[in-house]
């Protein structure tokens, strides 16, 4: 019976120990768990023993010292095959300079010929480095080995049987770590969309706060990239400021409607004690006058039911007034709730964008533009920015009507936002002039984005009715650089603009 787990083939190791009346020793044991599995005995690595070795190895040149660390790494390898390059190499070391004549030639074999050059082996280690923070450095194991991988890249002799063992022991173990870190994306991804989608339906009544959530489960959709992600995280800051300011608002009309209900319900019951009151003393009256039996004493009784009379219609009076004042106070109080209602509708409409052209306003443009230059700081790349302004706008307006104008204008904006870069953004920066925001990018290449955007407008003809309408525009661009201002690079971009228009128009310069 042949034994196929490594349970029995240990029983049957131990089986032919007893049967040959061997001792149970590690050595003898190996030979006959291979000798019952049919494989090669491992062969044996006396560690410690190598141990104690690399430790007495001496240090005192710098060749002793990197031959005591590649003997060092060798050992905590297990690699019999790093061992004998190494001792090989420093006895070569050692060996006379110049070689007796009849000395024969050595040719070495071509894996020991082979190198590395130490740039290669060098980006090799930085890629390795760099790749931990991308997948998390929560799994210690990959950690040891990409530390391990680092150092030996950076030996100053490698074998490339090691190196292999190595890199290919740290790209399976990535592997692993890749996928749970893409696996956890995704779900924080589905719990973020999750929660969204909950407030969103918690608050059915309240389309401003219905609009906002909507745009940033859009932001939030996959493919991700730090803009988005940058662009979501400011939609929630000002989302969370509008709900701030909103419950302060609601929180103050509500206190004032409360004041006001309370006011009036005590002025209820003050005027039904008040009336109660008044009652009983009028039956008391009633009384008085059915057992008179004159005049005299008649007239008493009636001088004191008409002064009670006039104390209750002044009473009434007062009552009235004050009940009419806080009427006012509780239209005002439904009046205020209305127009801040109305104003929240307002600001959610409004958002970032443009109304004409669905190109960003000036808020949303402020907003990207805050953005993309603290990531260019942050990450130290370009930022480019091009203003442009419709050649012969005033007389296209004058000729065609200023919707024709308003219609030109949109024309521009849908051909630009088409031939830009999926990460580019357009601004109306006012009337009929825009900015065009190229982040990552150097200025001899937007030059050229912005120069597609020409050509596109060019062969995309805007339509007035069936006269086709050729629109063209002057563009200066300029790159912002470290240390200056916004307002300095726009004014730079403004003049590379006006110079455009005084050489010719439909041309776009770099500042």
């Amino acid at each position: 019976m042949t034994a196929s787990t490594p349970q029995d083939i240990a029983r049957e190791a131990v089986k032919r120990l007893t049967a040959r009346k061997l001792p149970p020793t590690p050595e003898n044991f190996q030979t006959y768990y291979h000798e019952v599995a049919g494989t090669r005995p491992l062969k044996p690595f006396p560690l410690e023993n190598l141990r104690q070795i690399a430790q007495a190895l001496p240090d005192a040149t710098p060749a002793q010292q990197r031959f005591k660390t590649q003997f060092g790494k060798a050992v905590s390898l297990h690699s019999w095959e790093d061992l004998e390059k190494a001792l090989t190499q420093q006895i070569r070391s050692q060996a006379p300079t110049e070689a007796p004549a009849t000395a024969p030639t050595v040719t070495l074999p071509a894996q020991e010929r082979e190198r590395f050059p130490p740039d290669l082996l060098e980006q090799m280690a930085r890629l390795v480095g760099n790749a931990l923070p991308a997948v998390g450095n929560d799994d210690r194991k990959v950690v040891e080995l990409a530390d391990d991988l680092m150092r030996y890249l950076r030996l100053p002799d490698q074998h490339p049987p090691a190196l292999r063992k190595l890199m290919a022991d740290f790209a399976f173990r990535l592997s692993f770590v890749a996928e749970e870190q893409a696996a956890i994306r995704e779900t924080l991804l589905k719990l973020l969309h999750a929660v969204l989608d909950n407030v969103r339906a918690l608050n059915p009544e309240q389309p401003w706060l219905q609009k906002q959530l909507s745009a940033l489960i859009a932001v939030a959709q996959p493919p991700l990239s730090i803009r988005r992600l940058e662009e979501a995280q400011s939609r929630l800051k000002d989302l969370t400021r509008l709900q701030l300011e909103t419950q302060e608002q609601m929180l103050a009309a509500q206190n004032a409607m409360k004041e006001t209900l309370a006011v009036f319900m005590q002025r209820l019951g003050e005027t039904a004690a008040s009336s109660e009151q008044y009652q009983q003393r009028f039956e008391h009256f009633a009384h008085q006058l059915e057992r008179s039996t004159s005049l005299a004493e008649m007239t008493p009784v009636l001088q004191q039911a008409i002064q009670s009379a006039r104390s209750l219609a002044l009473d009434s009076q007062r009552t009235g007034a004050d009940l009419g004042a806080l009427r006012q106070r509780a239209s005002r109080a439904e009046a205020q709730v209305a127009q801040l209602r109305d104003e929240l509708q307002r600001l959610s409409e409004q958002a970032s964008h443009d109304a004409l052209t669905g190109a960003l306003n000036r808020k949303g443009m402020t907003d990207v533009l805050e953005r993309e230059t603290s990531r260019a700081q942050r990450l130290g790349s370009s930022l480019c920015l091009a203003l442009l302004d419709l050649d012969d706008f005033k007389r296209l307006n004058d000729r065609l009507g200023h919707l024709t104008g308003d219609a030109a204008l949109q024309h521009l904006a849908t051909v630009a936002k088409a031939a830009l870069r999926p990460h580019d953004s357009l601004a109306r920066y006012g009337g009929e002039e825009f900015l065009i925001i190229l982040p990552d990018i150097e200025p001899d290449e937007a030059l050229e984005v912005v120069r597609r955007v020409q050509r596109e407008l060019s062969t995309q003809l805007f339509l007035s009715g069936s006269e086709r309408v050729l629109i063209t525009f002057s563009a200066g661009v300029t790159q912002l650089f470290e240390h200056e201002t916004l307002a300095q690079a726009l004014e730079r971009a403004d003049q590379a603009m006006y110079a455009a228009k005084r050489a010719g128009k439909n041309r776009v310069l770099r500042a």
